[in-house]
């Protein structure tokens, strides 16, 4: 069979079994999660392009009204795909749920090629089946609706791909594309890349030790890699981590001690749509599932069998070193693990150790693969061809069947783009659930659970982008977009002018095109100044820090340099 015939059945094949992971999907309805911002956070993006700006940082309207640099904080990449669905004709809620198909798919090509880098192509399907269906796959998608983490996880298994090519054929090509997968992963969600920054440094050593012929070159492709990514995704990290100081992100760390996994939750915790909280009650599972455990333990005793038959450590090396990540990605979702996390200060960000499972699935699907590796080993090629073959197809129906039932909402409902992006919904029922990227020293009360919204009522709300405190004056709007601002003002007597937006780092104010200074003493921090008699015309712009200055320079150097690279 040619190579051509081949790849379109694998693929084939493999759209196959990932059809059943989104079938729920698969209506004109949208559903419940607990991230329910998607559709607003789309829409805004989507406001903001077609107002001119490529990356709008700031957007109008969110935090109850006063608005939010929900893009310097948030990563981008889920919503700028489906930006790439709306602007093809999609609505905004299926331009979501398309990114969530979308992610299914590519977590299934992704671990496809992992794991046939390593075992092959037969086994290549049964790891993409029980990465597909694990069940932190199905709570990120249908529970949390953590589209951000999620897509991640279909992303992961490519970092790790393009490391191992990088360590067995060292060029130029390898490194630029381990650069792009660790670029989409920190833009698809930094907080599933910074706990990969642990399997990384290990899968460093591991390979590092490996490489016999040319461990100079294979470390100056890696850290060119390396540092190509950073660059490319800088104009997202480096504000991101410069300026989260002066919001309320930081407020909430610490909560992490009551979001340990307890070990026997692997083994069961049952299946539902509530949250997380301390000890055994939690209201979503945490369990591997029956099937992985079952596979791990079948390609344990393969491993033992293998080793006492051949007594070649060789070969098992791989198979050793998959099980040290799997082990440590679950011991650090325990509490066992706190003398780390108490002391790793940059873990706190995490919030919840259980976002390790990302990598615990990885990874159990890798290990849950190798009794094929040893049976081939064990046999040497005597066995035939139909017996793995349909142990595997009857594997992944079995998974298949066993945890599709996961795989689907907890509610569907019947809404519209209308219904899900009006005012009310998006200044008041949307800017109830978090506070996270508002500036610090504002009037916040801290809920019981231990996350900050604003202390405001429904009628406080402002009612248009600008009021008077004091003083005379008549003001005419000119321009009104989410980072640019004119106002033309005819004034009687000195006023103080309030525009209603969050005084945030990067706003700042002209009047006849002279900067003046913005003061925002006030309980809600909003940007105030002060207007002397006459006509003139005031303009508020939000402007690039140094920061984001700086992050955007690397950035387009950084995409300049693989221009440059990908020519060679």
């Amino acid at each position: 069979m040619n190579k051509r015939r081949l790849f379109v059945i694998d693929w084939l094949l493999l759209l196959i079994i990932t059809i059943p992971t989104f079938t729920s999907l698969l209506n004109n309805q949208y559903f419940t999660i607990h991230d329910s911002q998607h559709v607003v956070r789309l829409y805004l993006l989507d406001q903001g392009i077609r107002q001119g700006y490529l990356y709008p940082r700031w957007v109008d309207w969110l935090s109850f009204g006063f608005g939010d640099p929900l893009f310097n904080f948030y990563p981008p990449l889920v919503y700028y795909l489906g930006e790439i669905f709306h602007l093809l004709g999609f609505s905004l809620i299926w331009s979501v749920k398309l990114v969530f198909i979308l992610g299914f798919l590519l977590a299934a090509a992704s671990m496809f090629l992992l794991a046939k880098e390593y075992l092959g192509r037969l086994a290549a399907f049964l790891s993409a089946t029980v990465y597909s269906y694990f069940f932190y796959h199905a709570i990120n998608a249908y529970v949390r609706g953590a589209l951000s983490e999620f897509f991640a996880m279909s992303l992961v298994p490519l970092v790790f791909l393009f490391f191992h090519r990088l360590s067995k054929k060292t060029n130029l090509k390898n490194s630029i594309m381990l650069a792009v997968a660790l670029d989409l992963v920190f833009l698809a969600h930094q907080l599933v890349a910074l706990p990969m920054i642990f399997f990384l440094l290990f899968y460093f050593i591991y390979y590092f030790l490996s490489v016999k012929k040319d461990q100079f070159r294979f470390f100056k492709f890696l850290a060119l890699g390396s540092l190509l990514s950073l660059g490319l995704s800088a104009f997202y990290w480096l504000p991101m981590f410069v300026e989260r100081s002066y919001t309320f992100i930081d407020q909430e760390l610490g909560s992490y001690k009551l979001h340990y996994i307890n070990p026997y939750q692997f083994w069961y915790s049952p299946w539902g749509f509530g949250g997380s909280v301390a000890g055994l009650g939690d209201g979503m599972t945490f369990q591997l599932g029956k099937i992985p455990i079952l596979l791990f333990g079948i390609s344990l005793a393969g491993f033992f069998i293998y080793l006492f038959k051949t007594k070649n450590k060789k070969e098992t090396t791989n198979f050793i070193f998959f099980n040290f990540l799997l082990f440590f990605s679950l011991f650090m979702t325990t509490n066992y693990s706190s003398f780390f996390w108490d002391r790793i200060k940059l873990l706190w960000n995490l919030q919840f150790p259980w976002r390790f499972s990302v990598f615990t699935g990885i990874f159990i699907s890798l290990v849950g693969a190798y009794w094929l590796f040893f049976i081939d080993k064990i046999f040497k090629n005597k066995l035939s061809f139909f017996i793995p073959t349909a142990l595997v197809t009857f594997v992944i129906c079995v998974t298949i069947f066993k945890y599709q039932q996961y795989f689907r909402p907890q509610t569907l409902i019947s809404v519209s783009d209308k219904d899900l992006t009006t005012t009310d919904e998006i200044t008041w029922k949307q800017s109830k659930t978090v506070l996270h990227f508002v500036p610090k020293g504002i009037k916040a009360k801290k809920t019981k659970s231990g996350v900050y919204i604003l202390d405001i009522e429904k009628k406080d709300l402002p009612k248009q982008i600008y009021q008077l405190n004091k003083g005379n004056a008549k003001v005419e709007i000119l321009e009104n977009k989410f980072m640019n601002k004119t106002f033309k003002v005819d004034v009687k007597s000195l006023a103080e002018f309030q525009l209603n937006t969050f005084h945030f780092l990067g706003w700042q104010a002209y009047l006849d095109h002279k900067k003046i200074r913005i003061n925002d003493k006030n309980k809600y921090k909003l940007i105030t100044v002060l207007l002397p008699k006459g006509k003139h015309e005031l303009k508020f712009v939000f402007e690039d820090t140094l920061s984001r200055l700086i992050g955007n320079i690397l950035s387009l150097f950084s995409v300049l340099i693989l221009i440059v690279l990908k020519r060679k």
